[in-house]
């Protein structure tokens, strides 16, 4: 592990994307995080926020813990940003993972799906 951003940034961005292997759920809408060594900030957007989604977040934070050593600290959160609602960058963060939204798309069946 280095101090240097540009490292952290590509060990951190890497960590997030093996965390969220199979956790990503249909009710993720995106995924923030902020970097500021020592310090992984990340939001994870969710349509609505229960037992299960702050579940699946400390899991994510639990996988993304055991790919640093002290003195990196790790803060996850899950957040609810309804349908409609804009997903929106907090100042310093940037986005991890987005899911497509809005406009319709044919599936390989060739039916359209939103």
């Amino acid at each position: 592990m280095t101090t240097d951003p540009a490292a952290f940034r590509n060990e951190v961005l890497l960590s997030l994307q093996r965390a969220l292997w199979d956790l990503v759920t249909p009710g993720l809408r995106a995924v923030a995080v902020r970097l500021s060594y020592p310090l992984i900030d990340a939001r994870l957007m969710y349509e609505a926020v229960g037992s299960v989604e702050r579940e699946l977040v400390s899991e994510v934070e639990s996988y993304v813990v055991a790919d640093f050593l002290p003195p990196v600290d790790v803060r996850f959160a899950a957040v609810e940003v309804p349908p409609g609602e804009q997903r929106e960058l907090e100042a310093g963060e940037e986005w991890v993972y987005r899911r497509r939204e809005g406009e319709p798309w044919v599936t390989s069946d060739g039916t359209a799906s939103c």
